[in-house]
């Protein structure tokens, strides 16, 4: 086995070497033959040169290398040129010129040799591959795989390699745009599929608020039934009225529509109804309620003035419950907003929010503003109010002429009776009638007196009706029942009289009018021990919150120089009420640990004050009262001295001279209030440290 190879291997170097002695023959002869043809194309030249062109030929090679020679020069001079002006550039530069020269060089490089490598390389550029960085971990990525075997059977094996990464280029090209393509469809695909659902939204949407629209209607109209319902059965509370009122004389009121119902004022309905805190709270909830059901765009202002309005009597509730005054400003000031137009209040609430954002005197401002909204809301829901009733004048007006014109049509033209003439009259007579009283006093219905006052009524029915009278009807009922009981009003006991009016004994009549007569013979009260009137008494009340056992009463004045004073008689000059406290008490510091236990204690030291001075009848509430301490005699004392303005005179007491704690955490307090000084403070406590 082992000859037979050998021998097969000696015959097939014979082969190879008979292959490479025919291959060297045949160069022989192609070389031989080229070397004639050179030899006679020499021939042919030298016959060319010994021809008469031969001195042309010559003149004009030398020419061309005259111009050779020249453009040659022309261009090693422009590049010395280009070379100098770089030499100087290069010197001038500064050294942050230089390097950035420098950097964009080498970035220049750097991009040709990328192009470079890109022409040579297999992969794209946009792939951004190398053989090091790749997700393939393939170190050979940028050389063309040759697949020889398939090429073979192919029947393409004569392909030299330049054609092989071409045709790979190619093929590498074709699938990045397919890729391309598929990756743009995907995205169209996707986008077309979110611009679905996004209208399935829209739609859904649509269909929830729609949804909700008709739950907000259903529920509206259960709202109305329910008005109804309490109505008809006589236990209205004042959200049914007030809805009831704003649904016929709204802001799109219809002259042409006629109430079975009586228009009152809406003011009315709330002091009707609404008896206590709780009421009123009810209420201003149910005023919410409706309005998110009805829309808040309907009716604003008017919902608006209504709620301020059920805010102001609120108010004036809470401040009757706990004897409070319910507002700091002068009733002269309060009375200036009565005479004032609407115009002339919306005015002055924007002065008014102007002199909040100074913040000075703050507490008078925002009292200042709330009763000039309160007023601005009732004249408007009066003036409303006084349109509705002229409109509905203007209804039965022409409800009445239209009676009387058809009634004349049907009649002869010369049969115009004394009645149709006197009914004209009046009727002339009411069109020139312009009085807004005169106008609601037509449109009164006639109340049944006696009805009013039957025995055999319940009491909860005759309540209810009594209730339901306006202003002007309970006048004219009042009038009427002092008519029948022959101008002398009846006997009724305290259990008869109607919700709202407030009854006064004879103590308190005489006590009240002898307190006039005194102020007005100019007895004036010198210290806080004397009788006071009811504000001052009050007062007195919020003086002794929070009295603590370790305090005690303080009010030992200080007497000061005579004053002077040019106030009015009915202001006479007069020291004003206090009532003042002194904080006693002692610290268990080191030394009372030492010297004294629980039962033998330490002496108490005075370790603050609480004054409250009272400031009821100040003429000019916009002036606050002050504080000024001077020391005296003993260095260990003070006087403190309170001033306020007329009709009050100066105030001072004695008091420790220490130093206070002015924070609020402390108890430091110093604020004007509701007619009350308060000036509480505590002295500083001072530790022993090493």
């Amino acid at each position: 086995m082992g000859r037979e190879h050998k021998k097969h291997k000696k015959d097939r170097k014979r082969h190879r070497s008979r292959s490479r002695s025919s291959t060297t023959d045949s160069d022989d002869e192609r070389r031989f033959e080229a070397k004639g043809k050179e030899q006679k194309r020499h021939k042919k030249d030298k016959k060319r040169r010994r021809s008469p062109s031969r001195s042309s030929s010559a003149d004009s090679s030398d020419e061309e290398r005259r111009f050779d020679k020249n453009l040659e020069e022309q261009r090693q001079l422009k590049k010395a040129q280009l070379r100098r002006q770089k030499e100087e550039m290069k010197a001038k530069e500064t050294p942050e010129e230089k390097k950035a020269r420098r950097m964009a060089k080498k970035m220049q490089k750097d991009e040709k040799r990328r192009a470079a490598e890109a022409e040579d390389t297999l992969i794209p550029p946009e792939l951004n591959y190398t053989n090091l960085n790749n997700p393939f971990n393939d170190t050979k990525l940028t050389t063309t795989f040759v697949w020889g075997k398939k090429l073979e059977k192919e029947g393409r094996s004569g392909l030299t390699q330049d054609q092989i990464t071409k045709e790979a280029s190619q093929r590498i090209r074709k699938n990045l745009t397919e890729a391309a393509e598929f990756k743009r469809i995907r995205d169209s695909r996707a986008a077309v599929k979110e611009d679905m659902e996004m209208m399935k939204r829209d739609a859904d949407l649509r269909a929830s608020q729609k949804t909700d629209s008709k739950e907000r209607e259903f529920q509206l109209d259960q709202v109305k039934e329910r008005t109804r319902i309490r109505i008809d059965q006589g236990r209205a509370k004042a959200i049914d009225l007030l809805s009831r009122y704003i649904r016929y004389a709204g802001e799109h009121f219809s002259p042409t529509a006629s109430p079975d119902f009586e228009l009152v004022n809406p003011i009315e309905y709330i002091r009707t109804t609404c008896k206590s805190i709780d009421d009123f709270e009810d209420l201003l909830e149910d005023i919410s309620t409706y309005r998110e059901l009805d829309g808040r765009e309907r009716h604003e202002v008017w919902w608006d003035d209504v709620t301020q309005v059920v805010e102001d009597e609120m108010k004036k509730k809470n401040s009757q419950r706990r004897g409070e005054v319910h507002s700091i400003l002068d009733k002269d000031v309060i009375e200036s907003f009565k005479d004032q137009s609407i115009s002339q209040l919306e005015a002055l609430e924007i002065k008014i929010a102007g002199r909040l954002r100074d913040q000075s005197n703050k507490e008078f401002w925002l009292d200042m503003e709330h009763q000039c909204k309160s007023f601005l809301s009732r004249k408007r829901l009066r003036e409303n109010h006084n349109k509705v009733m002229r409109n509905q004048l203007l209804r039965i007006r022409e409800d009445n002429r239209r009676d009387i014109q058809s009634a004349t049509e049907n009649m002869p033209i010369m049969m115009e009776t004394p009645q149709v003439k006197r009914i004209k009259s009046e009727e002339d007579e009411e069109e020139d009638d312009d009085d807004d009283e005169k106008l609601s006093k037509k449109v009164r219905r006639k109340i049944d007196v006696k009805s009013l006052d039957d025995p055999e009524l319940d009491e909860q029915e005759r309540e209810r009706k009594w209730r339901a009278l306006t202003e002007d009807q309970l006048e004219d009922v009042t009038l009427e029942l002092y008519r029948l009981g022959s101008f002398s009003p009846p006997y009724n006991s305290f259990d008869d009289t109607m919700p709202g009016i407030e009854v006064v004994d004879a103590q308190s009549d005489m006590v009240s009018l002898m307190a006039k007569r005194s102020r007005n013979r100019g007895e004036v009260p010198t210290s806080s021990a004397q009788a006071s009137s009811a504000p001052d008494s009050r007062m007195l009340a919020i003086a002794r919150q929070g009295m603590e056992g370790d305090e005690s009463m303080f009010s030992v004045e200080e007497q000061l120089e005579t004053q002077k004073h040019l106030w009015s008689d009915k202001y006479r000059p007069r020291k004003p009420t206090y009532l003042n406290r002194v904080q006693t008490g002692f610290d268990w510091n080191k030394y009372n640990q030492t010297h004294y236990d629980q039962d033998n204690p330490p002496p108490k030291i005075v370790q603050g004050y609480k004054f409250n001075i009272f400031y009821p009848d100040l003429l000019d509430v916009t002036q606050t009262p002050t504080f000024t301490i001077t020391p005296c005699d003993d260095k260990d004392f003070a006087i403190i001295r309170f001033k306020s303005g007329p009709p009050y005179e100066d105030i001072a007491f004695k008091v420790v001279n220490r130093e206070w704690e002015t924070l609020h955490k402390n108890g430091y307090k110093c604020q004007f209030q509701n007619g009350v000084f308060q000036l509480w403070f505590m002295f500083k406590k001072y530790r022993y440290r090493r």
